[in-house]
């Protein structure tokens, strides 16, 4: 892809991760444009918005680091020390963290810019115009929640003398360094509130649109997705379980899959339950160092154990294994759990061979090539169990709880209410999830211990390093900045 600038700023003494940068809008749309005509036509909108989207492919986001950090950082994941990486996350050392604020604030400055621009583009039919600013709404929306997971505390479990509140809200764009505010950190509500608007925006102008949506980029059935996530972790129970009925009723993206075919969903293109999910173009291989193949297995193809192709650096660990085999029928045998085939035995390649996680195998055959699923269909049946168990619907959060039990090859569950329910559906949403970037987060939106093999050290809700530190040059540069304590 041809890099295109669609504006070259110099910002000195930056804030908001302006800092160092030459090229705020150096992006690679898939239809590049000429900077003279940068965000005056509909050509440049386009082509703007297809640049955010190659900012979420970042390994700092959705490349890596959004989805194998939070499974090394919780009781997923276990660091092989292979080539050294994801090691200082397992054993959550100081600073061994998220680092997405830069990347994640430049895209938001991108969308930002978008969203400005619009209601001066001439020759655009206003269709057009609400599907481009319901991209823009929802990848914003999108990256601050990210920011919110990584850099802050959930409200339900905020500790509050250890809270250095949200994170700042940047709402306009910002084209040179007059225009740049040193913004101190939102509050958390005032946070989760933006998300809130953005998403319930961005629903709006996608129906409006009219556009078929595609999983390949934003669309409503994501924003409803997305907001029912949200909602999950502010503890709305009532508009978690109301945008995952909305999500799952759309039926326009993502599929839920069988049994027969859980398999071998993870080895397509795309995978076909994504709501959402981050495209990758052939040339745009992350390469044997980052990626998710890498990062998760040594193999380049399921059962092939002769060629050894990545490092395996991130391996399940012993308690999630077992817990796919905690089940056992009427005469004592383990009942096969189908989610379980997707670990199996790695190559001696790079080292002792281990049982590592195959979701991430290549797309089509092509080593370290992945489409990266953001959000899919089975989340939805998750959260809204595990919002109306929460609520006191026990009956309709069990009938959600057995379409991921019964899909896996696990009996129906009866007769279970109140904690014993509610950490069912937990169970189930680890194994459902695992390594695909939810386990840190779920676990701290719940407050949660995390409890490690040793010798590596527990982790506990209350321990500083459960927050991402804000990049020491943002800190420096803002005094209204509070840097999260303990750095």
């Amino acid at each position: 892809m041809k890099v295109t600038n669609l504006y070259k700023i110099a910002v000195l003494g930056v804030v908001l991760t302006f800092a160092s940068c030459t090229d705020l809008l150096d992006v690679q749309p898939r239809a590049s444009i000429d900077s003279v005509t940068a965000l005056t036509t509909e050509d440049a909108v386009n082509a703007a918005v297809n640049g955010i989207y190659d900012r979420l492919q970042s390994t700092n986001l959705y490349g890596r680091d959004l989805v194998a950090i939070p499974e090394a950082l919780a009781d997923n994941g276990r660091a092989t020390n292979k080539s050294g990486r994801l090691n200082p996350e397992y054993q959550n050392q100081v600073n061994a963290h998220f680092i997405h604020w830069q990347t994640s604030y430049f895209a938001i400055n991108q969308a930002n810019l978008v969203l400005d621009a619009l209601p001066k583009v001439e020759k655009m039919t206003q269709a057009n115009k609400d599907f481009v600013e319901a991209q823009a709404l929802f990848i914003r929306g999108l990256l601050y929640f990210e920011l919110m997971r990584a850099y802050a505390y959930e409200p339900t479990v905020e500790i509050k003398e250890a809270s250095k509140g949200g994170v700042p809200l940047l709402k306009t764009g910002v084209v040179d360094a007059t225009q740049i505010k040193l913004e101190g950190r939102a509050s958390i509500n005032d946070v989760y509130e933006f998300i809130y608007s953005d998403f319930t925006n961005s629903i709006a102008k996608f129906t409006s649109s009219g556009r078929t949506a595609t999983a390949s980029f934003a669309n409503r059935t994501a924003a409803q997705a997305m907001f029912s996530r949200v909602a999950l972790y502010r503890g709305d129970y009532t508009n978690a379980a109301k945008y995952a009925t909305d999500a799952l009723a759309t039926g326009s993206v993502g599929r839920f899959q069988t049994r027969d075919t859980y398999v071998s969903a993870w080895r397509s293109a795309n995978h076909p339950e994504s709501i959402f999910e981050i495209q990758y173009q052939t040339n745009e291989n992350i390469g044997v160092n980052t990626s998710l193949q890498t990062t998760y297995t040594t193999l380049v193809a399921s059962g092939n154990r002769t060629t050894t192709g990545g490092f395996g650096d991130l391996v399940p660990t012993k308690a999630l294994l077992d817990a796919y085999e905690s089940e056992k029928d009427a005469d004592g045998k383990i009942i096969t759990d189908v989610r379980r085939s997707l670990y199996e035995l790695g190559t001696a390649g790079r080292g002792t061979a281990e049982i590592e996680c195959t979701k991430f195998l290549g797309r089509s055959g092509q080593v370290n090539l992945d489409n990266i699923p953001v959000i899919r269909v089975s989340e939805m049946y998750l959260n809204r169990a595990e919002a109306l168990a929460r609520s006191g619907n026990a009956a309709g959060a069990l009938t959600d709880l057995n379409v991921i039990r019964t899909r896996a090859g696990l009996p129906a569950a009866t007769g279970l209410t109140g904690a014993a329910l509610i950490n069912e559906i937990l169970k189930q949403r680890r194994l459902e999830l695992a390594f695909e970037g939810h386990r840190f987060f779920d676990m701290k939106r719940l407050g949660l211990d995390i409890v490690k093999a040793a010798p590596v050290q527990n982790l506990n809700f209350t321990d500083f390093r459960v927050l991402a530190p804000i990049p020491t040059r943002e800190i420096q540069a803002n005094a209204n900045l509070k840097q999260n304590i303990g750095y």
